[in-house]
């Protein structure tokens, strides 16, 4: 079953946020290692009115327990979102610079994340009917997302689902195809 997330799911959002951006999670949150960035992710989806915030994020349930997540926002609203992180970042006197991941009217899917002993389920599929979904709801011409160019298997899902290439940009010192979707 399909939810939004709420703050007392942070403890188990944030290993698989964690798996799905890696260091991207060290530059979000200055963190240098996984054992460092795991709680910093737990405090920052527990918190409302920030790009991690559990406000953003729909969860996959088994056993009363999230299998998978996806977190979505509006491009317009990074800045807004990324502010809070960027402020605790420069209270730690840590790089408070983040890429530009998305801009514009879309829905931007910041995070695809599935336990790896629930893949090849459809489990990603279903969530990434939620921004579909979710899209349409809020009136927005198209869904983009960020994807590794190592990671063959995510992009061959995101072409099936009738993505297209938009670009490729460099986030976290990483390269990533930018693509989009129209669903309006």
């Amino acid at each position: 079953m399909i939810r939004k997330a709420t703050p007392q799911y942070a403890p188990h959002l944030a290993p698989l946020l964690y798996d799905a951006i890696h260091e991207i999670a060290y530059t979000l949150t200055g963190a240098s290692s996984t054992a460092e960035a795991l709680p910093l992710l737990d405090y920052w989806i527990a918190q409302p009115a920030n790009r991690l915030s559990y406000q953003n994020i729909w969860v996959e349930e088994r056993d009363s327990l999230p299998i998978g997540l996806i977190l979505l926002y509006v491009g317009e609203q990074a800045e807004e979102l990324d502010h809070p992180l960027q402020q605790a970042l420069r209270q730690q006197r840590k790089s408070d610079s983040f890429d530009i991941e998305t801009e514009g009217n879309v829905l931007y899917i910041d995070t695809v994340s599935v336990r790896s002993d629930y893949g090849g389920q459809g489990i990603g599929t279903n969530l990434l009917q939620v921004a579909f979904d979710e899209a349409k709801r809020r009136e927005v011409e198209a869904v983009t997302l960020n994807v590794d160019l190592t990671n063959v298997r995510a992009r061959k899902l995101y072409e099936r689902l009738g993505f297209k290439e938009l670009s490729i940009r460099t986030i976290s010192h990483a390269e990533f195809a930018y693509m989009g979707k129209n669903v309006l």
